[in-house]
């Protein structure tokens, strides 16, 4: 019997196009409604009164399921209030929001599963949206690529997602951080893919199920849009990297699924792949 993977949204957070697709997906190729991502319209107006193309995202986390040990991947949205004045704070005022129904304690307690049964949480980089409810699982080991937690730790000025006030969210757990370098098995029909490219130690969850091979993109890929185009986010470390990954999950995996889109809630209704 196969994985299951169970997704659970932890919050939402505005983005723009350019953000989701380099370049805003202009080419003559393509019109405006082929890259636009689900979700999304063209005047979409922001919490601060600016008109772009946009709109929400949701921000998941995943479950396993069937797993010898209870594994998480990310910890998704932390306090939205926290997040909205830091990113302010930096230049990148952004709308975050989350609902009752979107609180991760609430949302693994609907899987029968509470924080502290958590074996081993999956940190596939080190971003805010990402991090944001670490505190919660006090039992659990964190897999993190080498590469990834400098970044996280002692962000330098320019590093976009990451900021020093949010630091906190990784040191408070460097005890039980397993640093990871490279690919790594983490059990049987879970493995992880150091790709970079979104961050310096940006990895992806492989994970095989009675649907196929499916790969947990994260933030190497937001939407849909990317995948069908080919074409990147517009948040990148190493472009070159990025692109490298997108070749190779098309190698390693029968189902791809992207990191921010609400396409995903559409083609599988029941938030569960597997």
């Amino acid at each position: 019997m196969g994985i299951k993977i169970h997704n659970i949204v932890t919050g939402e957070l505005e983005n723009m196009l350019v953000g989701h697709l380099l370049n805003a997906g202009i080419h003559p190729d393509h019109t405006p409604e082929q890259v636009m991502p689900g979700g999304f319209t063209a005047d979409h107006v922001s919490h601060y009164g600016v008109a772009a193309a946009g709109g929400m995202v949701p921000v998941p986390v995943w479950l396993l399921e069937g797993t010898d040990k209870k594994i998480l991947i990310d910890t998704g949205l932390g306090d939205v209030d926290e997040i909205m004045e830091m990113m302010a704070r930096h230049g990148a005022p952004t709308w975050t929001t989350k609902s009752p129904e979107q609180d991760l304690v609430a949302g693994l307690a609907r899987h029968g599963v509470s924080p502290d049964e958590i074996d081993i949480v999956v940190l596939s980089h080190l971003h805010f949206d990402h991090i944001g409810n670490n505190h919660l699982f006090t039992n659990a080991k964190f897999l993190v690529q080498r590469s990834e937690v400098a970044q996280g730790l002692t962000p330098p000025a320019y590093c976009q997602y990451s900021y020093p006030e949010y630091s906190y969210k990784v040191a408070d757990i460097r005890d039980r951080i397993q640093i990871i370098e490279g690919d790594y098995q983490v059990e049987p029909g879970v493995r992880l893919i150091k790709i970079g490219g979104h961050t310096p130690g940006t990895m992806v969850v492989v994970i095989d199920t009675d649907q196929g091979r499916v790969a947990l993109a994260g933030d190497i890929m937001y939407n849909y849009k990317n995948l069908e185009l080919n074409w990147p986010t517009g948040s990148f470390w190493s472009l070159q990297d990025l692109m490298s990954g997108y070749d190779r999950l098309h190698q390693e995996a029968d189902i791809i699924v992207p990191g921010h889109d609400w396409e995903f809630n559409k083609r599988y209704p029941s938030g569960t792949l597997g």
